[in-house]
């Protein structure tokens, strides 16, 4: 899930992750997002009941490109990050 820091960083969207990498992701999403958005990832899912800290599951993103993809049903976007900064949290690491 993601919120957009600079307009609503307390709304968050859903999403599911394609790939990822040590400096970025790609997701899909039904919200469209505009490239130098900054954002708010965090991971979800119940693997990750585990963690003791909602740091090991938060990372800061901007993104990079938006897409739609084709679709009959509703409208869907795939969207590209690049993380922030050089702490990535272990599990945004493949």
């Amino acid at each position: 899930m993601f919120s957009r820091r600079s307009t609503h960083a307390y709304c968050y969207y859903g999403g599911s992750t394609l790939n990822y990498s040590s400096g970025g992701m790609c997701f899909l999403s039904r919200y469209e997002l505009v490239p130098g958005d900054n954002l708010c990832v965090k991971m979800i899912g119940r693997h990750l009941q585990s963690f003791s800290s909602l740091d090991e599951l938060t990372c800061m993103a901007e993104v990079k490109w938006c897409e739609p993809v084709e679709s009959n049903e509703n409208p869907a976007f795939r969207i590209g990050l690049c993380y922030h900064g050089h702490l990535v949290p272990p599990n945004f690491r493949p």
